[in-house]
């Protein structure tokens, strides 16, 4: 079973965390993200699609965040979706960083 993780950039200040995968990540993957957040203290929500277009709530001490995938240009971020999330984006940014995406 391959894992996969993500390379994790939070400029200061910026209201957005932008990952990388380490390896590349099919569309059909991206819609099992939810399972990504399994036993961490991430907790994954509602997960919403289109063409090219994969949004997943996210839950992190009890503020709103939402992970966004674009399959067209490949780019993927999280934003806080509240001023009081922003100030949780280093700590959030410091999980991803130790995310392990089995089954890649």
């Amino acid at each position: 079973m391959k894992t996969n993780s993500f390379i994790v950039e939070h400029p200061q200040e910026s209201p957005q965390i932008y990952l990388t995968p380490l390896q590349p990540l099919r569309f059909e993957q991206w819609l099992q993200c939810k399972s990504w957040f399994a036993g961490t203290a991430i907790n994954a929500r509602e997960l919403q699609y289109g063409a090219d277009l994969v949004e997943l709530q996210l839950r992190y001490a009890g503020e709103a965040f939402t992970l966004h995938y674009e399959d067209y240009s490949e780019s993927c971020w999280v934003s806080a979706d509240t001023a009081a999330a922003t100030m949780l984006l280093s700590e959030l940014a410091n999980l991803f960083r130790q995310l392990e995406l089995t089954g890649s």
